[in-house]
């Protein structure tokens, strides 16, 4: 077994699509978990995919150092959220094994001849001042009405969220108040306060304050008490106007609200509730019978595969939905090319036919 990643036909680590859902987990290390479950299939001799969690395991708990490879700077680590979603997702696979995170490098070999390494703390953190927390790079965003303002919130602070799940000894509570600095409170006078209250724009706004709020609930971030009741409260007359964002960290059973609910007043905390009420969907009244698709467990294959039982008589009435639909399904394949081939005979006799009736020999 050479090579482990996720099994035939899926695509992707799957962290950052829980990251997003930051209310449907508690503690990092089920993310991690997740990881390993989702990438631990091994290729190799005779293995294509085949789900190997244990040896997966087992090669993790060895590793010291990871690398990720950089051959263009046309995307950065904060751009999309495939760079948290591996190198994040395996430093956290590895940290839930051994209770330390590795030390995780970034190769830049954009020139073969001048290839260089850097950790990536160093990378990640020049990324973030040197773009995301820069004016200069802001002023330009803000021209852009929507799409600007969907850049700095909907991208880039979802993705620093999932560096800071993925690994919490880079982005630091330093970071999230230099973020607020920046964004929320206008550290550079650019016009952002206003600018992310304009139109649509305020959704984008109460999701950046969904983002700090729910990093301040899990422990990330820890401003003084002052701020969060002030972003709390802000955050609530927001929403209570323009309605909930729409994000993985606004959904209506988020412990968030519950956690920040004793910071306001009582009118407050009533009205939030039944914005909330009015977002749940409604429970059935009869529960249907398929509601979910669950993930078949594969048990991991640690030797050779066994000879094939001979099959046993089973009575048509009591087999599984599979076999019922595997032999009950006629094959119209055999018939098809029959079809096709009859078509074809029958084209060259009449072609045939057409040719000798116009002299042609």
């Amino acid at each position: 077994m050479r090579i482990f990643g996720t099994a035939p036909g899926s695509y992707g680590a799957g962290v950052n699509r829980l990251v997003e859902r930051s209310g449907a987990w508690e503690d990092r290390k089920e993310l991690g978990a997740a990881y390993i479950k989702r990438m631990g299939h091994a290729y190799g001799m005779n293995r294509q995919g085949v789900a190997s969690q244990e040896t997966f395991k087992r090669n993790l708990a060895r590793v010291e150092n990871t690398y990720l490879g950089r051959g263009s700077n046309l995307y950065g680590f904060i751009d999309n959220n495939d760079a948290f979603d591996y190198l994040g997702g395996l430093s956290l696979a590895v940290e839930t094994l051994t209770g330390s995170a590795p030390n995780n490098r970034v190769i830049h070999h954009a020139d073969p001849k001048n290839a260089s390494m850097e950790p990536l703390t160093s990378a990640l953190l020049a990324e973030l001042r040197g773009r995301f927390l820069n004016p200069e790079w802001l002023k330009p965003l803000m021209k852009h009405d929507y799409a600007g303002a969907r850049t700095m919130g909907s991208e880039f602070m979802e993705y620093l969220w999932g560096w800071q799940v993925t690994n919490p000894d880079i982005i630091t509570s330093r970071v999230w108040d230099d973020v607020k600095d920046v964004y929320l409170d206008d550290k550079y006078g650019l016009g952002l306060d206003e600018f992310l209250e304009s139109g649509q724009n305020i959704h984008v706004k109460t999701n950046m304050m969904a983002i700090l709020l729910v990093a301040a609930q899990k422990g990330f971030w820890t401003p003084d008490e002052k701020t969060l009741d002030d972003l709390s409260k802000e955050f609530v007359e927001k929403i209570l106007e323009n309605g909930l964002p729409g994000s993985g960290h606004t959904t209506p059973d988020h412990p968030m609200f519950k956690w920040i609910a004793p910071r306001l007043d009582v009118a407050t905390a009533q009205a939030l509730e039944k914005l909330l009420d009015s977002a749940r969907l409604p429970t059935p009244e009869v529960a249907p019978t398929v509601t979910t698709v669950q993930e078949v467990e594969v048990a991991e294959a640690e030797t050779q595969p066994r000879e094939p039982e001979e099959p046993k008589a089973q009575n048509p009435d009591q087999r599984e939905p599979e076999e019922v639909l595997e032999a009950d399904v006629p094959d119209y394949g055999i018939w098809l090319l029959l079809l096709m081939s009859g078509v074809l005979v029958f084209g060259v006799i009449n072609g045939r036919r057409s040719i000798r009736r116009g002299g042609i020999k």
